[in-house]
């Protein structure tokens, strides 16, 4: 089963690392399924700084354990998917994103 953290509820514009680790602190203590699905469905857009803090860093720390699920994007525009990859990139890392 999995949980879906739906993005759009915290606003239609994400941006600044504060906020992203805000966000990853709020889903780190309210997931409880294997798998948490990122729903960045009618997100507008996300700066890169947001993205960095709240997707590469907790991709980051699942890929080394400290959570028990693994990451899904689902969701997002193509302007807010390359943010994103890039985030993620940078980092050496991979997070499905789903269809």
């Amino acid at each position: 089963m999995s949980y879906s953290y739906a993005l759009a509820e915290r606003g239609k514009t994400l941006a600044t690392r504060p906020l992203g680790s805000q966000l990853r602190e709020e889903l780190v203590g309210s997931a409880v399924d294997d798998e948490v699905v990122l729903d960045f469905t009618d997100v507008l857009a996300t700066s890169h700084s947001f993205a960095d803090e709240f997707v590469a860093c907790l991709a980051e720390e699942v890929e080394n354990g400290a959570w028990n699920f693994t990451l899904a994007i689902h969701g997002a525009s193509p302007d807010v998917e390359r943010v994103i990859q890039k985030a993620l990139e940078r980092r050496g890392l991979d997070v499905p994103v789903l269809v």
